[in-house]
């Protein structure tokens, strides 16, 4: 009897938190894709806590379920050293049921090696596109590569990076694919511009500098 009583139990629970009896998860699901500044590079050791998807679950609260997709080196281009599309986290991200989708990447199409101006086009049309169409039909946001210097002074940053392609190049293209795409812009640059004592490596931040990041982006996503 017990037994049976038990297993009533189990199959009630399941059948509620599978929408049944109208007890689905009704969270506002917000999916961040990106690279390693979506990861939470520079934070390592606590980015559970204190990366920007993280610190944006804070703020959201229990009303909200931020889930990080981000990816250390990824491109948006598909001829990339690593492209986003063939990542674990991308097939999940796909499978998240966002109903929010917020997309940052750059920062590494920008590396010297990999920087060609049409292939991150594509390919961040391309994401742009799929997240879009996706079943939930999510709200797409864009978001325009954070600020990143070099510590020397030179044309080239950490990694590569090339500071002057995220500047000009990358963000006039994902301004150029969010307008032709109907989605909306949330400019890091901007944001970020100014505040390098928040950087550990002129690329990537610490603490405070991805909590700059989160404050902004719940301004807008909340």
């Amino acid at each position: 009897m017990v037994i049976l009583l038990a297993a009533v139990v189990l199959v009630f629970f399941v059948l509620f938190n599978s929408g049944f009896f109208g007890g689905s998860d009704e969270r506002v699901r917000v999916s961040c894709v990106g690279d390693s500044l979506t990861y939470g590079s520079g934070v390592i050791k606590t980015r559970e806590m204190d990366s920007y998807p993280a610190q944006l679950q804070k703020k959201l609260g229990t009303s909200h379920l931020v889930s990080n997709f981000g990816v250390r080196n990824a491109t948006a281009s598909a001829d990339g050293d690593v492209p986003y599309i063939e990542s674990n986290a991308y097939k999940k991200s796909l499978e998240s049921r966002p109903d929010i989708v917020i997309l940052m990447l750059g920062t590494n199409d920008s590396k010297t090696y990999n920087w060609d101006a049409k292939s991150y086009e594509e390919g961040i049309r391309n994401l742009v596109q799929t997240y879009r169409n996706l079943n939930t039909k999510p709200t797409v946001y864009l978001m325009i590569s954070p600020y990143c210097f070099s510590l020397d002074g030179s044309n080239i940053a950490e990694y590569q990076v090339q500071p002057k392609v995220v500047s000009g190049e990358i963000r006039d293209i994902v301004e150029k694919v969010a307008s032709e795409e109907g989605v909306d812009v949330i400019d890091l640059y901007s944001v970020t511009v100014g505040h390098e004592k928040n950087y550990r490596d002129g690329i990537h931040f610490d603490a405070e500098g991805y909590k700059l990041i989160a404050d902004y982006v719940y301004n807008i996503v909340k």
